[in-house]
């Protein structure tokens, strides 16, 4: 390309097949990770009324860690993170997932499974999800093939329960189908009503034949036990509790089986020990910890079975096998299984405070193993602070692998500390509770920041660790958090809040944003800028630093673009679309909905911006250059309503003359796993609008993109 800016739609996309050699020597990796596992829990931290050889044998051969973190405290968010290397606190829709929702992590967007797959891994995600199916909640079609599934994510096979086993619909979902599914039951999934003449826990208590709810638990059943949510039909495809882990456990050998001969990355998920804790009939009555201990020791038997396959497939020499939980443990989570009376002495949170949902350790505190044979210390008790965000940077790091820019931004390297090699802490590891509250830890201090909500959550019993009031506690003295220490160490609770609030903002930081100038070459070649909040807009003559620069941040529900100044992070706010036009103004509060883009009847070089009735217009002369809400939100022809972006380090020269660009057509073709400009051209980088790196498996038809060169001018495309 010869000139800074072309927009075009792409007509068509060419990929050529190129497989790179991948050399032998390349490790499987296995992230196992349990659900509502306790740091507790099992023997080899200490637990004295479960024994957990499987998993004691395996910490036997590799390195332990005592003071390793879940991102969160509930499963959701959790396991967002893990997966994307990015804090759920900057996804507002990341709470506990509900059965039928859709899929959290947008197919864009960048995850492990997809740092394995381009270094030539075969990829699974199996057992529990919990992270949404479908393109849209509550419209997913159980009968059929779902539409967004974990393959849209960078897993080539999934045999997954859609959420938890307590919510409906309970069935398994293999590749974007039920397992199993029987058309004369055929699947309905509601989470607001019931359907006619389904019978709940709530109303027919007499056919909870196995468990019964002791709080929220009492709406559909399904294999004698009530769950969340309704469900109706299933017939044959519904699960029975005591095989979940079985069928889990065969579903993980039999891809390890079938992938033996080429390296994968297996995200491995138990049901065990989340409610309803109701194990196989092999592990009734062996735990004095009831229900809840067998569904530790079917944990730790799931385990020995997945190691006894690699050792038999000859696997298990250049397997790197990651064992941890999503969150802290809960005793009483939802029904009678008396696993607060059995648990005795037990503490399944170990020496920490607090447990699943709670802002204190035992929230996200977890067991965290790592196993490599030779290449991990057999044996060593790591005290190093780790979390499992940093697990997409520290795989890129083993894989010499390059994350893109924008993507797991909240992932640091830590391999050298994951593999034993070194004990060198985390700098801080951020956790989320349910309230959202966030907490941050480092080697020493742990820093809660104010939050409303209950001292108890009155049904489980956790304590939260919620506060109006920051609190601090010195973790290297006081492990249970039982001394706020704030009002003698107001130094460190400054310097933590102080990390904590810049770490809320890297969306906004330049290394994961193109800014923009927003120019209209039809009205004067005006430059849109900002004033200060509450002020009109207006059309300069050239641009003002930070004030003339935007950038456009795509919104949760995907529908449109925020706009937002450089200058002191002001929103372009829309107006109400009434004439006579009025003033655009910027505002600190963020719009109620997003701004989109359509073609200009001028050129397609050139686009209008509209949200709603609201559409951004340059005044001429007559109005002082002042920008306007031009109303009907459509407008193609007005030259006021032309406008071009141009990435604000892609000028290299004044952008004047669009309209006399050569219309270039290119195609963008996907050459050895990278992109280039037409077959054997020069290799380039793709970002949408906002900024996010596309990666080549994940380019639409058609779209508007920005392409960087591998000297980092940024053009459109």
């Amino acid at each position: 390309m010869n000139h800074p800016l072309l927009f075009s739609y792409i007509a068509a996309l060419g990929a050529t097949s190129a497989t790179a050699q991948t050399p032998d020597s390349r490790p499987n990796v296995i992230f196992l990770v349990a659900d509502d596992l306790g740091y507790g829990d099992l023997s080899c931290y200490g637990a004295q009324r479960v024994h957990t050889p499987h998993v004691d044998s395996i910490a036997a051969l590799g390195t332990r860690f005592t003071d390793a973190h879940a991102a969160a405290a509930t499963s959701t968010p959790s396991r967002y993170s893990l997966l994307t290397g990015q804090h759920a606190f900057r996804h507002p829709g990341s709470n506990i997932a509900a059965g039928n929702a859709a899929l959290l992590i947008a197919p864009e967007q960048f995850t492990i499974a997809d740092l394995f797959k381009q270094k030539g891994y075969a990829t699974a995600a199996i057992g529990k999800w919990h992270l949404g199916l479908g393109s849209k909640t509550g419209e997913q079609d159980w009968n059929g093939e779902l539409d967004v599934t974990p393959r849209d994510i960078g897993f080539d096979y999934h045999y997954l329960m859609a959420a938890t086993a307590d919510r409906v619909p309970c069935v398994f979902i293999e590749n974007g189908r039920v397992v199993n599914h029987d058309p004369s039951a055929p699947i309905s999934v509601s989470y607001n009503n019931n359907f006619p003449g389904e019978p709940t826990g709530k109303s027919n208590p007499e056919l909870l034949t196995k468990l019964r709810p002791s709080h929220t638990h009492d709406q559909s059943i399904v294999n004698g036990i009530s769950r969340i949510g309704y469900m109706k039909g299933g017939g044959r495809a519904l699960w029975r509790d005591e095989d979940i882990a079985d069928n889990i456990i065969n579903s993980a050998v039999r891809f390890m089986t079938d992938h033996r001969e080429e390296p994968f990355f297996m995200y491995l998920c138990t049901n065990d020990v989340h409610v309803p804790r109701y194990p196989h009939e092999r592990f009734r009555g062996k735990s004095p910890m009831g229900l809840r201990g067998e569904a530790i020791l079917q944990f730790d038997y799931t385990i020995g079975k997945v190691t006894e396959a690699l050792r038999k497939l000859g696997l298990d020499q250049n397997t790197l096998l990651v064992i941890t939980s999503d969150n802290g443990p809960v005793l009483d989570d939802g029904y009678k299984d008396d696993a607060v009376r059995l648990a005795g002495s037990h503490r399944p949170a170990g020496p920490w405070s607090g447990g699943k949902y709670s802002a204190l350790e035992g929230g996200t505190a977890v067991p965290f193993i790592v196993t490599w044979p030779g290449k991990v210390p057999a044996g060593k008790v790591s005290h190093a602070l780790v979390t499992q965000i940093d697990g997409v940077a520290s795989m890129a790091a083993m894989l010499n692998s390059q994350i893109p820019d924008g993507a797991a931004i909240d992932s640091r390297n830590a391999l050298d500390t994951w593999l034993g090699k070194s004990d060198a802490h985390s700098p801080f590891v951020l956790e989320m509770a349910l309230n959202r509250c966030l907490s941050l830890r480092t080697n020493r201090w742990k820093y809660i920041e104010g939050s409303n909500g209950p001292l108890k959550m009155a049904d489980e019993q956790i304590a939260t660790g919620y506060s109006r009031q920051a609190q601090l506690f010195d973790i290297s003295a006081d492990r249970g958090e039982t001394r706020d220490v704030s009002a003698k160490h107001p130094d460190v609770v400054k310097s933590m809040q102080q990390l904590l609030d810049a770490q809320r903002l890297p969306l906004a930081g330049d290394s994961t944003a193109i800014y923009y100038h927003l120019f209209t070459p039809r009205r004067e070649n005006r430059y849109l800028t900002a004033t200060q909040a509450g002020q009109p807009l207006y059309g300069r003559p050239k641009p003002e630093e930070n004030a003339s620069q935007w950038r456009l941040i795509l919104r949760p529900d995907g529908l449109g673009y925020d706009i937002m100044c450089r200058k002191d992070s002001l929103y372009l706010q829309p107006g109400t679309g009434v004439k006579p036009a009025q003033p655009l103004r910027a505002s600190k509060l963020r719009p109620t909905r997003g701004w989109t883009f359509t073609g200009n009847s001028f050129s397609q070089n050139l686009m209008a911006l509209g949200c709603g009735l609201s559409q951004i217009n340059q005044g001429d002369k007559s109005r002082q250059y002042v920008v306007l809400d031009w109303g009907g939100g459509t407008n193609t022809s007005d030259a006021g309503c032309a406008y071009a972006l141009f990435p604000v380090d892609g000028e290299k020269v004044k952008p004047t003359g669009i309209l006399s660009l050569p219309k270039e057509q290119h195609r963008v073709v996907v050459e050895n796993g990278v992109f280039k400009l037409d077959t054997g051209g020069r290799e380039v980088q793709l970002y949408d609008l906002s900024g996010r790196r596309v990666q080549p498996g994940r380019l639409p038809q058609k779209g508007v993109f920005v392409i960087g060169t591998p000297h980092g001018e940024k053009v459109m495309f």
